[in-house]
């Protein structure tokens, strides 16, 4: 997700901004044109086959789908089916479902070991990351598992105090718990950037001190009570 902010005035050291008033956070500062993904650099990971592996079963869960709703129809050409995607909402959203970051986040985690019956395994996510994130980028491994800890506590105890033990399967298979943890793991490694990987500058110190103050744990909407399941 990308915040669009206009400069305030506010001091540009993050010291600075954890002794000033609280945010409105229902109207966040404003910085213009800003890259929010530029202030905490990511890690080169490899990746290894999952991505291709994973974006071939999307496709297959999207041929799927369209079988069942009677989409499918004749093979048409490239130029077609642009053409038809630009004129018809309904057949563009065949092409690019709505459900693929829930189901591809799911797929990414189990291909990497990440993932084990639905269920996350640390010991294997932290093997991953010390695997195959390269050299350069290790300092910033601790972090990430880190966040995978607090991003699971935290879920699994908004299941456990609705009395959930699970969240429900979306009707092609996938659940909702890998893209929360995705998203939810993206945003605690943000807040807590190692030094030497984080953008020191004022609209990344901004967008970091609001988001500490009005995006807390698990940083992410969780499921509606209809998306889970006993």
């Amino acid at each position: 997700m990308e915040f669009t902010y206009t400069l305030v005035v506010l001091s540009a050291c993050l010291l600075s901004y954890a002794h000033a008033a609280a945010f409105n956070c229902s109207e966040p500062p404003n910085l213009g044109a800003f890259d929010i993904h530029s202030c905490c650099r990511m890690p080169e990971i490899n990746l290894g086959d999952a991505p291709a592996k994973c974006s071939a079963y999307i496709k297959e869960l999207t041929t799927q789908m369209a079988n069942m709703n009677g989409v499918g129809g004749s093979k048409q050409t490239e130029n077609n089916k642009n053409m038809n995607n630009q004129n018809n909402p309904d057949a563009a959203a065949v092409e690019y479902p709505a459900y693929a970051h829930v189901c591809y986040a799911e797929c990414m985690y189990r291909e990497t070991g990440s993932m084990v019956e639905n269920e996350f395994n640390m010991d294997n996510v932290e093997k991953f990351l010390n695997k195959s994130v390269s050299k350069g980028d290790k300092d910033i491994v601790p972090q990430i598992v880190r966040s995978f800890e607090a991003c699971l506590n935290n879920i699994k105890g908004h299941l456990e105090a609705v009395g959930i033990k699970t969240h429900a399967k979306l009707p092609m298979g996938c659940s909702p718990f890998a893209s929360l943890m995705f998203s939810c793991v993206n945003a605690e490694t943000f807040l807590n950037c190692p030094a030497k990987m984080w953008k020191n500058d004022h609209n990344c110190n901004v967008a970091k001190s609001f988001a500490a103050q009005c995006n807390p744990l698990p940083h992410v909407p969780l499921p509606t009570a209809n998306w889970l399941k006993p």
